[in-house]
């Protein structure tokens, strides 16, 4: 067996399972995954179908030029980024596969011993945490408190841990607390990157949803600082912008010796996107009334939320995830589902005790992924725990 398993401790929805230990019962409303409710666009699915015939083939590992071509589309429409080459873009199926294949790529294991740290958020998406142990490396944990907004002072972090980073991971909007990195921080880490030598993963694949100023990229950063995206990869995804979580389809752009890399390890590791789910994807790219329709369900939620639990400043930057504060979090996830049958996440399965401190320790992450009346129902519940705790 290999050793390294033994180091990663469960999966946030395993112990989730072993917490409330669900029924599956008729009624439940399970808000705890991020997983889009929305309707996807009915073209893109019976794109789907007019193309099943191609199940039959073996999937390339590549893009087909379709989809190469509606992705860079996408990139210059939304982050006016027109000069795109080939060989800096990829497919990889979806953003949590990307993931962690990519910080497979980026860690180099010969330096390990010289370099050891990855960078990421805490509280995080449990996969960057993952991959960096299974990569060999040690994951080293930048607190994003209340007290700071959720916010890393980059600023304030001591030049000793750059020296030892090999890879920083961002993600913005935040999973899940929905903060978003403004472009002046995302262009301090390519500075920081460039002095100290570290490369840079940002998964974005929230960056379509957001409620007020538009999210940056990490590219758009990099073109600013550097011209170029050296020792930079971003990750998008059509799960969260498209309601198309089951399609694993997304894209990852940056440096070209990365994506080099990046291409020869998934060919070994073996996970494309089946063509029929390609060359929907081309049309998803494309979709962008469906996005801004997202955008308005969600910000109508957020504004439910306000209202039934009683709470100012709850609609988060981007992201779709209210980010609720509590006295304690596994607790009331407990006695929400005993008594109301209602599933969320404890915030402090996203993060890390850090300095003494998990920052997620008081939060749940409430994925406000369904319709309207199931969504008031929920909430409805939440708000009568809340009053009762």
């Amino acid at each position: 067996m290999n050793s390294l398993i033994n180091d990663i401790r469960s999966y946030p929805f395993e112990r989730l399972r072993n917490l409330i230990q669900p029924k599956n019962a008729l009624g439940e409303i399970n808000l705890s995954i991020g997983e889009p409710k929305h309707n996807a666009n009915p073209k893109i699915l019976e794109e789907v179908n007019k193309q099943k015939n191609l199940f039959s083939h073996y999937p390339p590992m590549t893009m087909i030029p379709e989809l190469k071509k509606s992705y860079k589309n996408y990139l210059e429409n939304n982050f006016n980024l027109d000069s795109i080459s080939d060989d800096e873009v990829f497919l990889v199926g979806g953003t949590r596969e990307g993931t962690f294949s990519a910080i497979q790529t980026m860690v180099d294991r010969r330096n390990i011993t010289a370099k050891p740290n990855v960078c990421m958020p805490n509280p995080y998406y449990q996969i960057y945490g993952g991959a960096t142990l299974f990569a060999g490396a040690s994951p080293y944990f930048l607190n994003c408190t209340y007290e700071n907004n959720f916010q890393i002072d980059f600023e304030k972090i001591d030049p000793s841990v750059w020296e030892n980073c090999q890879l920083l991971v961002l993600c913005s909007p935040s999973n899940p607390t929905g903060k978003v990195m403004t472009k002046d921080e995302l262009c301090l880490v390519v500075e920081l990157s460039n002095k100290y030598d570290f490369k840079i993963l940002s998964d974005e694949c929230y960056i379509d949803i957001y409620f007020n100023e538009k999210p940056s990229s990490l590219l758009q950063a990099a073109m600013e600082v550097n011209r170029c995206f050296d020792n930079i990869l971003v990750l998008h995804s059509l799960s969260k912008r498209s309601n198309l979580p089951g399609f694993r389809s997304g894209c990852a752009i940056g440096d070209k010796k990365i994506i080099s890399a990046y291409s020869k390890y998934r060919m070994f590791h073996g996970v494309s996107v089946p063509l029929p789910i390609q060359n929907a994807s081309v049309l998803a790219w494309e979709d962008y009334e469906t996005v801004e329709d997202n955008r308005a369900l969600y910000k109508e939620k957020f504004k439910l939320a306000e209202k039934i639990l009683e709470k100012d400043s709850l609609i988060p930057e981007g992201a779709f995830y209210l980010w609720l504060k509590v006295k304690d979090s596994e607790m009331f996830t407990k006695k929400l589902y005993n008594e109301e049958q209602v599933i969320v996440l404890p915030g402090k399965y996203l993060g890390t005790k850090n300095n003494g401190n998990n920052p997620a320790e008081q939060f749940l992450r409430i994925a406000l992924v369904h319709d309207i009346k199931l969504t008031s129902k929920a909430l409805k519940s939440i708000k009568k725990i809340i009053d009762n705790d």
